[in-house]
């Protein structure tokens, strides 16, 4: 099995060169600065990647999803894919800031798995969303197992976890005892085989579907998540994604959803997010002073979930006048504190915990700051990541 065992592993993977470094450098929100306690995505900062030009893009409502190939998405590479063979982990990073940024802060590196554009921000009551079972891959069955291999490919590496909700399609016929336009869950055997349940909670005792026959044809199993595809440990973020303003109000932001477990229903806490008066370029809209409807960078769920699946309404109570704004679906990775202006923060993570980070193929790896004290305009940020595979 892939993934790391021993110090001796990591030993080897170094002798066999299976590492990638990267280095980057992102500017702040080129428009407007932070006060304390605001975060800002850096995903619209110049720099080393450029400015991503996809977060305010594509049709309104509808789930699209991002990986480190997609066009203009600008994120930060790890070094290509190496699944199935292998598994990648994040081993160490460094940031540090320039002269010009105010510390301390928080550097946060999230996987920023997709998104959804919201530009009817004058609509006041719950929007429902589009979301489409866009990730595929072929497989083929094995009746004596009941047992589904994934054909897995450099674009789409599949490993579909546990919980994951899916359905089928095939050209002809699919085996005796499943059957197209009906959910199953996913019971993960490893990266590219698999056994299907009837229920997310037969899912997660392991009690597979008997199947008859192998089918006949070509068989397709789709997903909506690119990656975390059962959605545990997936969290949301509203921000800003333009050099436009939303207009003068303060609305309260709420999503409906299903969670980890993939019970649908859920929803925002009683007391609300609320999004700040004209909120600015990258701005994560609910961050700012402390107070009611003031959070920390990731949007709250309903008490007792671990993990957003898909979202299925996204509302504001209060008509933005302009702009448009943007719900990300992430996973953080890591975090870098800055304490001091020019002093590089560092983390090894092959012994601090959490411990090697998994990345997936496809991570869409981005930057979240979150300012202990005023930003300015343009600030520098500067550093460096290490990633191996075993």
């Amino acid at each position: 099995m892939s993934g790391f065992a021993s110090n001796d592993q990591v030993i080897s993977a170094l002798s066999n060169g299976q590492t990638f470094k990267q280095t980057w450098g992102k500017l702040f929100n080129p428009t407007t600065g932070a006060v304390a306690n605001e975060f800002h995505t850096l995903f619209r900062g110049a720099g080393n990647p450029g400015a991503d030009a996809i977060f305010d893009s594509g049709s309104n409502l509808t789930f699209q999803p991002v990986t480190d190939s997609t066009t203009s998405a600008a994120s930060i590479q790890h070094g290509g894919n190496v699944q199935p063979t292998y598994h990648k982990h994040l081993a160490s990073a460094t940031a540090v800031s320039a002269a010009l940024t105010s510390v301390p802060g928080i550097l946060k590196l999230v996987d920023v798995i997709g998104f959804y554009r919201v530009t009817t921000v004058t609509t006041t009551t719950a929007q429902a969303t589009t979301n489409t079972l866009g990730q595929t891959a072929t497989f083929t069955a094995d009746n004596t197992t009941d047992t589904l291999t994934y054909t897995s490919t450099a674009s789409n590496p599949s490993n579909i976890l546990t919980g994951t909700r899916v359905r089928l399609t095939t050209t002809v016929s699919l085996p005796v005892g499943l059957a197209t336009a009906t959910d199953y869950y996913v019971i993960r055997i490893d990266d590219l085989t698999c056994k299907l349940a009837t229920t997310y909670a037969n899912a997660v005792a392991g009690t597979a579907i008997n199947f008859t026959t192998d089918g006949v044809g070509t068989h397709t199993v789709s997903w909506l998540l690119p990656r975390y595809t059962n959605g545990a440990g997936v969290q949301a973020i509203f921000f800003n994604p333009a050099a436009t303003a939303l207009g003068a109000a303060t609305p309260s932001l709420s999503l409906g959803y299903t969670n980890a477990s993939q019970v649908a229903s859920r929803a925002t806490p009683t007391v609300l997010p609320i999004g700040k008066t004209a909120a600015a370029n990258s701005l994560i809209l609910y961050t700012g002073a402390t107070g009611t409807g003031k959070y920390n960078y990731t949007h709250p769920q309903q008490s007792g979930d671990s993990g957003i699946a898909e979202v299925n309404t996204i509302q504001n109570s209060t008509s933005y006048v302009s702009g448009t704004y943007t719900v990300a679906l992430i996973k953080e990775i890591t975090e870098l504190p800055l304490s001091t202006i020019g002093l590089a923060a560092e983390r090894n993570l092959m012994t601090e915990m959490p411990s090697f980070p998994r990345i997936y193929d496809g991570a869409a790896l981005y930057w979240i700051y979150g300012s202990g004290a005023a930003t300015p305009i343009n600030s520098a940020f500067s550093g460096t990541m290490n990633f191996i595979w075993n």
